[in-house]
């Protein structure tokens, strides 16, 4: 592209690279769960996960700013707090992409649903999850890469529909739905369930760390960074604003009934001929997602064990050159989590996961600042947006059911045990 330096992603690459991190099966997917829960108010849902979502990414744009290498909630958080916390955060890096390549595993089948009904029927969902997931595993093994095919087509497949949804959409709102629109959110809000809500949304905004922890391969990230996460996020929490408006235009509270959202409002428009259009587009668009993340998944893991952090095994390649163990057992737990939990419940969990991390990160902005680090990128307005970023955080983790902590509780003990009887020895020598 016209804007890269020699190697360098420009403005405009890192901009792109923002939306296809961050646009992905929340938005096809999850409109239904948040008209359910607070009806009308899911408008104010996407305009609070916008806030959190911009607070967070410039947390990152920061710490990224101060390290002379590629970032990540590992390096920030072991600078930040110390070694055991830096190795539980990066251990939760690895648990964040399994339980992600598991909801979009699961994501891709309620949408096929949406065609193919047995695909969510309880007993071939099941089939489909194993079959599918060790397809990856062994097509991952083999060191079949498709990132450099499939980022074009995935930006375009999943944007072009959006877009289209949206300018002809826009035309077919039925006012009713709206009207009278504060007593309709007051009433949204007063079902005590905008936690919950908000909590399942933020799945949808997920995505823009990967923005930061790229910081060294872009020409002038102290510039460029901080301007593209800024225009991502706002140009997504837009986008997503005007695709809830739509949905509820059209389908009313029938938003609230369908598994599906968007390829059920656009059928109201075009019928079954718009239903299919918008359902093959969200396939190709998650699919292509998923098989990214079977590839991304194990590689965390295997950046710990590059460290010597956990076992030298888990980064051991194969006759193909790749880390056969890591790709295994991370497949294997995909799989297990795919079976056990629904789209609705990985997107949760994953959010649960991530908002440790971002937590860590936000308060490393803090800490780094008392230390005097120097930062090239500043975030305006003092410690007031790291905190309200981290009051947010911990506000939407309260919301959690408890067996979704027991899970993120399972995955920091894990962490612990690793780290006493290995990784701490390891981080002592080096």
């Amino acid at each position: 592209m016209s804007e890269l330096s020699g190697n360098k992603l420009g403005f405009w690459s890192i901009f792109f690279l923002g939306i296809n991190s961050i646009i992905g099966s929340g938005i096809f997917l999850l409109p239904n769960k948040a008209y359910a829960d607070v009806g009308l108010a899911s408008i104010v849902v996407i305009l609070i996960n916008a806030v959190l979502a911009l607070f967070l990414a410039l947390c990152f744009a920061e710490t990224a700013s101060i390290f002379d290498k590629n970032g990540s909630s590992f390096v920030y958080a072991k600078e930040a707090y110390g070694n055991f916390v830096g190795f539980e955060i990066g251990i939760f890096a690895w648990f964040i992409g399994i339980v992600s390549w598991a909801a979009e595993l699961q994501g891709f089948l309620t949408a096929l649903g949406g065609i193919y009904p047995l695909a969510v029927d309880p007993y071939y969902n099941k089939i489909f999850v194993i079959a599918i997931g060790a397809f990856l595993g062994v097509l991952n093994y083999l060191g079949v890469k498709f990132s450099k095919i499939l980022n074009n087509v995935i930006t375009v497949s999943k944007l072009l529909p959006l877009i289209l949804f949206i300018f002809i959409g826009i035309f077919f709102i039925k006012g009713p739905d709206f009207f009278p629109l504060v007593p309709k959110i007051q009433t949204g809000l007063a079902t005590g369930n905008l936690g919950v809500a908000t909590l399942v949304i933020f799945y949808a905004f997920t995505g823009f760390d990967l923005l930061a922890v790229a910081a060294e391969d872009m020409e002038n990230p102290t510039k460029n960074l901080p301007k593209a996460i800024i225009w991502v996020m706002v140009f997504c929490s837009v986008f997503y604003l005007l695709i809830m408006i739509v949905c509820i235009g059209l389908l009313g509270p029938k938003l609230g009934t369908t598994s599906v959202p968007i390829a059920t409002a656009t059928a109201a428009i075009f019928g079954n001929t718009g239903f299919l259009f918008i359902t093959i587009a969200t396939l190709v668009s998650i699919g292509g997602i998923t098989i990214a993340l079977s590839f991304i998944a194990p590689r965390s893991i295997q950046a710990l064990a590059d460290s010597h952090y956990v076992p030298v095994i888990f980064n051991k390649k194969g006759r193909f050159g790749t880390a056969g163990f890591a790709i295994l057992i991370t497949t294997l737990i995909t799989i297990s989590l795919a079976l056990y939990g629904n789209f609705i419940f990985l997107a949760s969990l994953t959010v649960i996961a991530r908002l440790i991390e971002f937590i860590s990160t936000a308060g490393s902005v803090l800490v780094f600042r008392k230390r005097k680090l120097k930062a090239l990128y500043k975030i305006p307005l003092g410690p007031i947006i790291p905190v309200v970023a981290i009051v947010l955080s911990i506000w939407l983790l309260a919301q959690s059911s408890y067996e979704k902590l027991i899970f993120v509780i399972i995955g920091l003990v894990i962490g612990g045990i690793l780290y006493v009887f290995y990784a701490k020895k390891q981080m002592e020598k080096n």
